[in-house]
């Protein structure tokens, strides 16, 4: 699991642990969304559009889940208090990047996320991700922009490969 161990605070226990927990892993999600909507925004003349998935998949159990639906909200509060009486645990998961291109060709960008273990500092990095595809790995939310940067060079590297297609500027 990746883990900061700079903080000097002592460490949450209880439902503080767990309610933070909740929140780390809920505030990385919803970041990740607004940063795949600035990149669609970005690669709008190109006619792609970026968008997370809404499933993801908790890598502990396996277990698939709608993150905007009540089922992972209440999943959420009962995995996080598990980890908490535990003081420890997976907190992996998996998601993906949808890409859909001009000729509406949807692709996916593979990411596995490893939330940090929450000391109470709000100025700690929330979660490690990597890009499958590229291996590329950054952390949230310090490095937003090197996100923003992976997850087009996911696109570019799609599109090398023939999977996806952008709407050529033509000649005056």
């Amino acid at each position: 699991m990746y883990r900061n161990d700079r903080a000097s605070k002592p460490a949450l226990k209880g439902a503080a642990l767990a309610t933070a927990i909740a929140e780390t892993v809920r505030r990385s999600l919803t970041l990740m969304d607004g940063l795949c909507a600035e990149v669609s925004r970005a690669l709008a003349q190109a006619r792609y559009t970026a968008r997370f998935a809404p499933a993801v998949v908790d890598c502990s159990t396996y277990m698939r889940l709608d993150r905007n639906s009540e089922t992972f909200r209440d999943y959420l509060r009962t995995w996080s208090h598990q980890r908490a009486e535990k003081g420890s645990g997976g907190m992996h998961w998996e998601a993906q990047i949808l890409v859909t291109d001009h000729r509406r060709k949807t692709v996916e960008i593979g990411l596995g996320v490893a939330f940090e273990w929450p000391d109470g500092s709000a100025d700690a990095n929330q979660a490690f991700v990597e890009f499958w595809p590229t291996g590329q790995g950054v952390a949230l939310p310090s490095d937003s922009r090197g996100f923003q940067r992976a997850l087009v060079a996911c696109i570019v590297k799609l599109e090398e490969a023939g999977e996806l297609s952008s709407v050529k500027s033509r000649p005056s």
